[in-house]
């Protein structure tokens, strides 16, 4: 017995912590009754180790499992069977529940190993084997080992998943549900299903796309999902709803498609077999969303704007289906015609607080015919009650084919019942959809009586058969008369509804303006109408003290939800005896008390609601009110006391008194951007304002970035500091070398004494970045600026082609005096590159995933940023950044799709206290790009990683990895620092574009200029005197003096690779 190894107590420790975790923490029960395992964690724990002992506790399992059941005095390693295309640890761990994990040697010699389960491979040669004495009933053994082997392998779920879970007559795969719940029983081609799957089986490709887990009381963490499932009978329908959700994936305003599966499932002892489509889940549809008690209509300017601004993102989505355009492999793009035919509130959803379209089951496609009306198509379902007129004739004779315009009649029957809510919420729609059902029935009477009228299919439809009703013309004129004044937008949608869409299908079919671009239009004048009733006083602008109990209320209601349904449905036993209680006394009852008895606990039942859009408006522009007013107060302090002088001008202005600064003509801010209350001011502080200083040699379109700076003396309001200052422009030297200086700000006393709280961060206004900031709030404001056209950056376009941007925000506590100042970094560099990235915008976050977006617009970015702002300053908890981890994240992620070439910019102060070990970052990085999908890509600069340096110096590890990564781990030179004082585009560029990485280092003056369209005029090598930022790293190996090559006898196209 010398050489046999003998059991050790840690091994029969193992072995027995096995079998408890088993049976209690790994296994899982799913939505049909049936168990099964989390064999990721199985395979993670045996590769861990959890002893003293020097080896795996696979290893102990091993020896544990050997001693017991077998004399061999060879065994395997741990080795042998935890990696590789050989690795077992899966059927090891079903042979040990067997009471057979000695076997496992057999079993990977016959090849049995994970990956090739469960669809077994021939066990013909493998049951020999076990039936020469290893053990003893081979066929009890086998059908005991297939039970147990479908157990540990659930379906895997992924992004974008295609996939067949075959078992005929048996159908022993398992789909990883906890939890199955019909959505609605509307539907006549498929069931819906919300379905929930615990978090840790829910691959990160996937979760990055649905949000955030909820905590599940029976279940712990969990993701929500849709699930729409077709019958075999229904083949034909899923598969065209399929290739639909295909080809209009990551287009905006469209529920996103996660992927798609075929099944034979065993649920309730019968074995059937349907087709799946798993999509992101809807909280709530339109008509549920109007009739929820917890949803108030909007009854301020900008919380209507901001609801019809989001059903805009439907009618975007409808203008994507009726000119489509798909991407093929080699370049070529097929143009096609398509149609919803289904278009109602049931198939709006509300994802994540955005409204998008669904269900594509009846839509039709047709390959585009350049210079002609899209075909007509035949129908085969759809909406009655939202139908036009011309599908109740296509339904009553099948060669009747229809054009798209049937869904711009549907859509207005949408925006009518939405204009319903708005204006006399849930109780004005019933009312609407009684009086259509009035009209019709009168209508049905008077051809019972022999007259010629026609008749539509739904009893409660929009028409008569042929025209618009009369009564929903009424009906809307009933509105008009309704509306708050304030209310600027929904009459403007009403006569879009009544001028454009409920009209003849001749006169649908000839309006050529888009959906999405109407509604924008229509929100552009109703603001300006707003504006209007403001300046002639009809109206007045919100108090502070006004909003912000407004909002208090909101956010109060929010927190009370859960606890306000739960109150509701524990109470509804009792609802019956508060309402008979004000009902008629019966005969028993000669005397009903007063229901005024009863009133606390009537009181009480009520559900705490939210009004649409409120908070989105409340904190779209602006800081927390708390916080404004202690900038506010310590503004006033700060203009007494005048200390403190500018370090960016030979010249020394005075500060403008109060009076000049409330005099000077200036862009009126947003109405919900606070105004500090400024005392009186004193003899001693009033001074008189320095006439500004222009230069010749500047052309105006060469400043055109400065916009509302430039040459003339113009009181601009810094929304991001809280008070209004004049700012002018001095050429401080001669000579061309110098146009890159030529006009640094004077910036007076009071711009560099600036309100800043304890601990806050804040952009000098000097700086490139927040001059362009400035210069970009100055063009137009509140929701004018989100609706305006867009213009792409004609400078960035030389070098982001076929490039995606991902922006990663540092969410760690260590970041928060920065997040007012990341705000302005991202309000300057989203909308530079937004239309340049063709596949949509990518923010992440280091810490969470509830914020984050892949594939959206600017302004979608921006109000994701906004939402983890605000909530990351509302909590009390202490997180730290693991930056290993987070890039580990991104990298996988990008690896699955690495067919476009990706700049990754990460705002960040380098305060990295997650990430325990210095060099892991970097360690990270190296391995990431020597990948062999990136290898032979890098020439190019593929991937590259943009580091925005947040704080009053670079961070030292920064530093290294700008500067040192390539010759350390011989990797491409794809990384680059620049701190927030920088310039702005050297921010986007740095990492990819290679002028920006020539030497000799040049310091960076904290007022050079953002725009590069000066720098082919620079012919003198001459050196100057810069003026130095003390935020600025000044030994940076990409200096911004490299930009000067930029336009020099190189094309575009080389410089970016």
């Amino acid at each position: 017995m010398a050489g046999l190894e003998i059991s050790t107590p840690a091994s029969a420790q193992i072995f027995t912590t096995f079998h408890h975790k088993l049976q209690n923490e790994w296994k899982l029960k799913a939505y049909c009754g049936r168990d099964y395992y989390r064999a990721d964690d199985i395979v993670k724990w045996m590769r861990r180790t959890d002893t003293n002992e020097p080896t795996i506790n696979a290893g102990l399992l091993l020896t544990e499992a050997y001693k017991r059941n077998s004399s061999y005095i060879y065994h395997l390693n741990s080795a042998d069977i935890s990696f590789g295309e050989n690795r077992c640890l899966i059927v090891f761990a079903i042979l040990l529940e067997l009471g057979c994990g000695h076997l496992i040697h057999v079993f990977q010699r016959h090849k049995f190993v994970d990956e090739r389960l469960p669809e077994l491979p021939d066990a013909e040669s493998l049951l020999r084997e076990l039936s020469r004495g290893r053990i003893g009933n081979v066929n009890e053994f086998w059908t005991s080992f297939q039970e147990k082997m479908w157990l540990y392998y659930p379906c895997r779920l992924k992004f974008r998943m295609s996939n067949t879970f075959l078992d005929p007559g048996r159908g022993r795969w398992i789909m990883p549900f906890c939890k199955r719940q019909p959505v609605n029983m509307k539907g006549g081609t498929a069931q819906v299903w919300e379905v929930v799957v615990p978090e840790p089986l829910v691959p990160h490709s996937l979760a990055e796309v649905v949000g955030e887990p909820y905590n599940d009381n029976d279940h712990g963490m969990c993701y929500t999902f849709a699930l729409k499932s077709f019958t075999q009978e229904n083949y034909d329908i899923f598969d065209f709803e399929r290739a639909a959700y295909l080809a209009m994936q990551n287009k905006p305003g469209i529920v996103r498609f996660l992927g798609e599966y075929e099944i034979d499932e065993r649920q309730d002892g019968t074995v059937t077999s349907t087709y799946n489509i798993l999509l992101e889940y809807g909280d709530e549809d339109l008509e549920e969303f109007f009739a929820s008690s917890e949803n108030y209509p909007p009854n301020l300017n900008e919380e209507t704007i901001h609801f019809w601004m989001s059903l805009a993102n439907v009618a975007e989505a409808l203008d994507t289906m009726h000119d489509l355009e798909v991407k093929r492999e080699n370049g070529h793009r097929d143009s096609f015609t398509g149609c919803h035919c289904d278009l109602k509130p049931d198939n709006i959803l509300r994802v994540n607080s955005e409204f998008k379209l669904a269900d594509f089951g009846f839509a039709k496609f047709q390959r585009r015919n350049p210079g002609r009306f899209p075909d007509k198509q035949f129908i085969t379902g759809g909406t009655e009650t939202y139908g036009a007129p011309e599908c109740d004739i296509a339904r009553r004779d099948p060669s009747k084919a229809v054009s798209q315009a049937i869904d711009t009649w549907s859509f207005g029957c949408v925006l009518s019942v939405s204009a319903t809510w708005v204006v006399l919420g849930y109780q004005g729609v019933l009312a609407y959809h009684g009086l259509r059902r009035t009209a019709i029935e009168k209508l049905k009477e008077r051809q019972q009586r022999g007259e010629n009228v026609s008749l539509p299919v739904a009893d409660d439809a929009f028409h008569d058969g042929i025209n618009v009703l009369p009564e929903v013309i009424e009906w809307h004129v009933h509105l008009r008369g309704l509306l708050r004044v304030s209310d600027t937008i929904t009459g403007q949608i009403l006569d879009l509804v009544d001028q454009h869409m409920l009209v003849t299908e001749s006169a649908r079919q000839s309006n050529p303006e888009a959906l999405h671009i109407a509604i924008q239009n229509r929100v552009k004048q109703a603001q300006v109408g707003y504006n209007t009733l403001l300046e002639e006083g009809v109206l007045k602008p919100m108090t502070n003290s006004v909003k912000e109990a407004l909002l208090k209320i909101e956010k109060d209601n929010i927190q009370n939800d859960s606890q306000g349904l739960e109150t509701a449905h524990n109470t509804t036993n009792e609802s019956s005896s508060f309402s008979d209680s004000s009902s008629l006394a019966s005969p028993q009852r000669p005397h009903v008390k007063s229901s005024r008895i009863n009133k606390p606990k009537r009181i009480e039942k009520i559900i705490p609601g939210k009004v649409a859009h409120r908070q989105d408006v409340f904190t779209m522009h602006e800081r927390p009110l708390s916080d404004t007013r202690a900038r506010a107060d310590q503004s006033n302090y700060m203009i007494r006391d005048r200390r403190i002088e500018s370090n960016y001008s030979r010249m020394t202005p005075s500060i403008p008194t109060i009076q000049e600064l409330q005099s000077t003509e200036s862009p009126k801010p947003h109405k919900f951007t606070p105004t500090p209350s400024l005392p009186p001011p004193t003899e001693k502080e009033a001074v008189t304002s320095i006439p500004s200083i222009t230069t010749s040699m500047y052309p105006p379109h060469e400043v055109s970035i400065y916009s509302g700076y430039g040459n003339s003396t113009e009181s601009q309001m810094h929304e991001g500091y809280g008070y209004t200052s004049t700012e002018r422009y001095s050429p401080i030297r001669t000579g061309m070398h110098d146009v890159l200086h030529a006009h640094i700000p004077v910036v007076p006393e009071m711009s560099r004494t600036l309100p800043i709280p304890l601990g806050q961060f804040y952009l000098d206004p000097s700086w490139p970045i927040s001059q362009e900031h400035q210069a970009q709030k100055n063009k137009d404001r509140g929701v004018m600026a989100r609706i305006r056209r867009k213009d792409h950056d004609r400078y960035l376009e030389n070098f982001l082609i076929h490039r995606d941007i991902m922006f990663l925000v540092d969410n760690d506590t260590s970041m928060a005096p920065y997040w007012d100042a990341m705000s302005i970094v991202l309000e300057v560099l989203v909308p530079k590159v937004e239309l340049l990235d063709k596949t949509g915008l990518d923010l992440e976050f280091t810490i969470g995933s509830e914020y984050k977006a892949h594939g959206v617009s600017g302004n979608k970015l921006l109000s994701k940023f906004k939402g983890a702002k605000q909530k990351t300053q509302s909590q009390s908890f202490r997180f730290e950044t693991n930056m290993t981890q987070t890039l580990n994240r991104i990298f996988d992620n990008y690896l699955n799709n690495p067919e476009r070439a990706m700049t990754l910019i990460i705002l960040t102060n380098g305060n990295w206290e997650g990430t325990r070990n210095d060099t892991s970052v970097e360690k990270t990085i190296a391995d990431f790009l020597k990948k062999p999908a990136l290898s032979e890509r890098m020439e190019k600069r593929w991937f590259t990683i943009q580091f925005i340096s947040f704080g009053h110096e670079v961070p030292q590890i920064l530093k290294d990895l700008d500067d040192n990564i390539e010759k350390k781990y011989s990797v491409p030179d794809v990384i680059d620092t620049e701190h927030v004082s920088g310039n702005v585009y050297k921010m986007i560029l740095g990492s990819f574009v290679a002028q920006f990485d020539i030497e000799p280092p040049s310091p960076i003056s904290p007022a050079s200029l953002s725009t590069p369209s000066q720098l082919d005029i620079i012919d003198s090598p001459t050196s100057s005197v810069y003026v130095s930022s003390p935020m600025t790293r000044q030994n940076s190996s990409r200096s911004s003096s490299g930009l000067r090559s930029i336009f020099r006898g190189r094309r575009s196209s080389d410089i970016a690779g």
